[in-house]
């Protein structure tokens, strides 16, 4: 869990040629893992603003407000990628904002 991390987003052209490139599997958005990550805040009492949970790395084209600080919304972006990490972060109204890799290992 990072605090107060900002998502990247570079082009898809540039992502093979980044840091990271192809990591050689499918990392798939695990939503419900991302669901049960706030679901397990809003238990602690935390004050969530709100959640998004998307690709890192082409954050801006791809991340869903998956819960409004009221209820929860299905993610409807793209569903995995072979650079780009599935993340999500959650927004406090009283404290920093913490990210989490929500990703299971796909496919080739």
């Amino acid at each position: 869990m990072n605090k107060n991390y900002v998502p990247g987003s570079m082009s898809f052209a540039s992502s093979f040629l980044g840091p990271r490139g192809d990591v050689g599997y499918h990392m798939n958005v695990d939503e419900q893992k991302a669901i049960k990550i706030v679901q397990g805040q809003i238990k602690l009492g935390r004050d969530i603003e709100r959640a998004e949970l998307g690709l890192d790395g082409d954050w801006i084209e791809n991340n869903t407000e998956i819960y409004d600080g009221k209820e929860f919304h299905k993610y409807d972006s793209y569903g995995c990628s072979i650079w780009a990490t599935p993340l999500l972060i959650i927004y406090y109204n009283d404290a920093p904002s913490e990210s989490y890799e929500c990703w299971t290992k796909g496919e080739d």
